[in-house]
């Protein structure tokens, strides 16, 4: 019998299911909510590894062989060259920078030509 587990770590919540690769059963879970603010578009990192420990504690990974992972998208956590965290990470519902953006792409002539000069194309 084969042990797996697959992670899910999204801007709110850690989930942790450890199946049977055999028989596809779900052998135990974890779950840990991020403590973040409703409509939060920044949270410290440090909450999601808080949560993934939590989410997979009392052993949840025990006899484990393989892990999977997803996580959340479009998220930013800016680091200096010494991988120091430098201000918290902005979420992808971070919508601070659309006028600044409209604004770059505008002044590049459009979206077409911003798509040529960026490579997009």
């Amino acid at each position: 019998m084969g042990i797996v587990a697959g992670l899910d770590s999204s801007s709110a919540f850690t989930h942790i299911v450890v199946c049977d690769t055999d028989s596809g059963a779900v052998l135990r879970e974890g779950y840990a909510a991020h403590p973040v603010e409703a409509k939060a578009a920044e949270v410290d990192p440090q909450a999601w590894l808080l949560s993934l420990g939590e989410a997979a504690s009392g052993g949840l990974l025990e006899g484990v062989q393989a892990i999977g992972v997803s996580a959340q998208q479009h998220g930013l956590v800016p680091l200096d060259q010494q991988g120091n965290l430098v201000r918290p990470a902005l979420l992808g519902n971070d919508r601070r920078a659309q006028v600044a953006a409209a604004d770059l792409v505008d002044g590049l002539g459009g979206r077409q030509a911003w798509a040529e000069a960026v490579g997009a194309v």
